[in-house]
């Protein structure tokens, strides 16, 4: 892999920040074999998204030198979008600074959904929108009265979705009903133990400080106690609210910026296969941004990387009514293929976040999460109620170039990689840069 790296940031707006990149980007691309795009999550700055992008080139580079250069002069697209780090930690109450009282907690998770920064990295004072930042400082103001007043409970809930975009909702993270449910309802919901997958022997609790770890019947592990339960539950609705803004803009970045980014490279080099590699929540903006686009003439592969978004978000009809948000991406063939996507047991993130979806929808299973709720995520079970998912491959094996993937266009291939993937941002080693590399040329060999 010798060709040209390309950085290209994109503003909150999904708008190109510096166009003068992507022209050069375009000027180039007539003389690559191919472009790949690299597509970071919920990082804080620039240095830590760089930091990824170089370990996966390095891994990348590795896995391609000892495989003969499988795929020579690919140029690089570096894609920098202002996201927001985010912890399993920031996901519950009591999992935050330690010493911190509810009222504190509750004050920290709003100020933190206040930040909303234009570009990556933008985390001042002027990282905060003026209408934004009044309904965050309304909700802050009223914390105080949360516990004694159903109506500052209602106004907390409807200033914090004041400052939310409703267009992203939709049934497969119940973040549909979280817009919609009586404020109340809300609190009540939220207010209840919440339920994690286990992540296998020896995994660490995920209850934090004040909360109690506790089991119930089916062998969930339940978040819970300690707290009072309308403090927990303004806690998880602004922590909720942060997962929700991410997850929206995510999504405008992807429509919006690289979908049009995309479009600038096929009217330039039609021909020219597009790889695309989105980590986190990078995977939802690579695969908002295919979703938007055409079915075109040259190749395009996805490798979803411990993806933030539904595991039914390629579905059919996944509750006998909703197709998934990004259906279209396979059904359509916007991504003519392969699809890999990691997933473990191991991503705790991905393990408390769908978990609180099901608890908005109040859908109490005995282990919330896993692939038999309907509100598990993408790099937790893998793709489910896809009729595209082949299981000819369904794990990432050890880096071994005598025995390739046997991949296919057309299809999605979930890889469990619990041997090789700790938590959710374990993702630059060269086994999932040999999946990767193997995809690619699947793509472009069919």
């Amino acid at each position: 892999m010798t060709g040209q790296t390309y950085d290209v940031e994109y503003t909150k707006l999904g708008e190109i920040y510096n166009p003068d990149r992507l022209e050069a980007l375009l000027t180039a691309c007539g003389d690559a074999s191919s472009l790949l795009v690299l597509t970071h999550g919920w990082n804080n700055n620039m240095e830590e998204a760089r930091q990824l992008y170089n370990e996966w080139l390095a891994s990348l580079r590795r896995v391609d030198s000892a495989a003969s250069k499988i795929l020579p002069r690919t140029m690089v697209l570096q894609v920098f979008w202002p996201s927001k780090k985010f912890a399993a930690e920031d996901l519950i109450a009591g999992g935050g600074a330690v010493g911190l009282s509810e009222s504190d907690e509750v004050q920290l998770s709003l100020q933190a959904l206040k930040q909303d920064p234009y570009l990556l990295g933008d985390h001042g004072p002027e990282s905060t929108e003026p209408v934004w930042s009044n309904d965050i400082n309304h909700a802050m103001g009223l914390v105080a009265q949360l516990e004694d007043s159903e109506q500052a409970r209602r106004e907390f809930v409807l200033h914090i979705r004041a400052a939310l975009n409703p267009a992203e909702a939709h049934e497969d993270d119940a973040s549909r009903e979280f817009f919609e449910l009586e404020p109340e309802e809300l609190f009540e919901r939220f207010g209840d133990p919440v339920g994690i997958i286990d992540s296998g022997p020896g995994s660490r609790s995920a209850g934090g400080v004040g909360t109690t770890d506790f089991r119930e019947e089916g062998g969930a592990a339940f978040l819970g106690g300690g707290w009072s339960k309308i403090k927990t539950a303004a806690v998880r609705i602004a922590n909720y609210a942060t997962y929700y803004q991410m997850k929206s803009r995510a999504g405008l970045v992807g429509r919006n910026g690289l979908a049009q980014t995309l479009e600038l490279v096929r009217q330039r080099c039609p021909q020219l296969p597009i790889h695309l590699i989105g980590h986190s929540f990078g995977a939802r903006a690579v695969v908002s941004a295919v979703a938007q686009m055409a079915p075109g003439k040259a190749p395009v592969s996805l490798s979803l990387l411990q993806a933030a978004f539904s595991h039914n978000g390629f579905a059919e009809k996944f509750d006998e009514k909703h197709d998934g948000a990004f259906r279209t991406v396979v059904q359509d063939r916007r991504a003519t293929g392969p699809i890999i996507i990691t997933h473990t047991k191991n991503d705790r993130a991905l393990g408390i976040a769908y978990p609180l979806a099901s608890r908005i929808a109040r859908d109490n299973a005995a282990a919330l999460g896993d692939k038999n709720d309907p509100y598990g995520g993408m790099g937790r079970n893998g793709a489910q109620h896809t009729p595209e998912v082949n299981t000819t491959e369904v794990f990432l094996r050890d880096w071994d170039t005598a025995t390739p993937y046997k991949f296919s266009p057309g299809q999605v291939y979930n890889l469990q990689a619990d041997r090789f993937i700790n938590d959710h941002a374990d993702v630059k080693g060269v086994e999932v840069a040999y999946a990767t590399l193997q995809a690619m040329r699947s793509a472009v060999s069919a």
